[in-house]
């Protein structure tokens, strides 16, 4: 989902609570805050040696150590904090969204908007974790473009027979002959 596409969908339903979900089942708590808003841009070579350029938009979530039940973040005040970034810097608005979180139980990791939706007067953001790709392979073809794509096995060492190597009968070698 684009970063403009959220916000209008959090416009559209004011002042609902937000409910995060951030692996099956398991929910960021209430008292959560918008830590950051950042504006993200890539710019990588992968392992075809092609140059990538990017940009993205990652909100921060937080939770503090002891929960604080008289805090809690709606989607007014989530568009608040966006207007306020807004106001310092132009956030990036035609870029995908993606949300950085994580709690003494499960690893910081930056993860999709999965869905978005309102479900009995919440707004339900699921979130889903992202793996890694070879952007090499992504753009191969044919299979036997993808076999070769990414970071191709080593080719196979031929053994060789100590027997079969020549032996050279003299037992000194001249300098610069090249026979050691």
């Amino acid at each position: 989902m684009k970063t403009k596409e959220f916000i209008q969908y959090l416009r559209e339903h004011e002042n609902l609570p937000l409910q995060i979900e951030y692996a099956e089942g398991k929910f960021v708590r209430s008292d959560f805050h918008i830590t950051e808003i950042k504006n993200v841009n890539f710019d990588t070579v992968d392992c075809g040696g092609v140059r990538n350029q990017w940009e993205e938009t990652h909100v921060q979530i937080w939770e503090s150590d002891l929960p604080d039940p008289a805090h809690n973040l709606n989607s007014s005040k989530a568009v608040k904090i966006f207007d306020l970034v807004e106001k310092v810097r132009p956030t990036f608005q035609d870029t995908e969204i993606k949300f950085e979180y994580g709690n003494k139980d499960f690893h910081t990791a930056l993860m999709d908007l999965g869905s978005i939706s309102n479900i009995e007067g919440q707004i339900h953001i699921q979130l889903f974790k992202t793996s890694t790709t070879c952007k090499a392979m992504d753009r191969a073809s044919s299979p036997e473009e993808k076999a070769v794509a990414c970071c191709p096995s080593p080719k196979k060492k031929v053994k060789v027979s100590l027997k079969s190597l020549t032996s050279t009968k003299s037992a000194k070698c001249a300098p610069e002959s090249n026979c050691c």
